[in-house]
């Protein structure tokens, strides 16, 4: 079984929840007023490549090479002699930061993935490393780089957080 690094975006519809508001922010940036004429960037066609048949959410799977940054919060008493005690500030001690890069993707995935990143900050989404899925993360910064005009890159950061 391959290991898996991404997260799933829903598919644009309705008026509800994160896929309404996608579906609201991706209509604006890429209108396409008449829908029976089809318009190569518009909203329309973009979805027909990114949810091909029916599929529910895209699975976007980080690039080799994501960074995992983890440190404790610990708590110091130091005392004249040299001698220190330490211990575990709180419960959740374990910070982790991640850096992803989407490198060399199809320019509607990357719009897909910065409108996702848009509308979801600042609520928390899952995130899957390896075999342990649901790890709730906060968007702190993403870039998109443009290389040529079909083919972009995005790059974030993003913070874990505890949350039921």
């Amino acid at each position: 079984m391959a290991r898996a690094f991404g997260f799933n975006i829903p598919k644009p519809v309705g008026v509800t929840g994160i896929a309404g508001r996608l579906l609201t922010d991706l209509t604006a940036k890429y209108p396409q007023v008449d829908t029976s004429t089809p318009d190569s960037e518009g909203y329309f066609t973009m979805l027909e490549k990114l949810y091909p048949s029916g599929i529910s959410s895209r699975e976007i799977t980080f690039d080799r090479g994501f960074t995992k940054e983890s440190s404790h919060r610990i708590l110091t008493a130091t005392f004249g002699d040299g001698y220190e005690q330490r211990v575990r500030d709180g419960i959740n001690t374990l910070n982790q930061n991640f850096s992803i890069t989407l490198s060399n993707r199809i320019w509607e995935e990357i719009a897909l993935i910065s409108s996702y990143f848009d509308i979801i900050q600042p609520q928390s989404f899952p995130i899957n490393l390896e075999k342990q899925t649901g790890i709730k993360v906060v968007l702190e910064t993403y870039s998109v780089m443009v290389g040529h005009d079909d083919v972009q890159s995005i790059s974030a950061e993003l913070r874990r957080v505890y949350e039921p």
